[in-house]
């Protein structure tokens, strides 16, 4: 599905698309292992690579947010 760019203070994780295949709102988004990470609340930007703002299923630590820069998502 695309790339994480950036965490929220609020926790909300931002993806950079990685084309323009249409990601719905709501979508439930993976990360490598598998594991759930959260649901797709709002997709944003050009069309052609959007942004998706994910809300996780629980708000990362610092720690954790960093380490999830730059880390694929894909969609469940």
């Amino acid at each position: 599905m695309g790339n994480v760019v950036a965490v929220t203070p609020s926790g909300f994780v931002t993806v950079r698309a990685s084309g323009p295949e249409p990601v719905a709102e709501g979508t439930n988004v993976t990360d490598a292992t598998g594991a759930l990470r959260g649901r797709v609340s709002r997709v944003f930007g050009p069309v052609a690579r959007p942004y998706l703002s994910v809300r996780p299923r629980r708000a990362p630590a610092p720690a954790e947010a960093v380490g999830l820069l730059g880390q694929p998502l894909l969609r469940e």
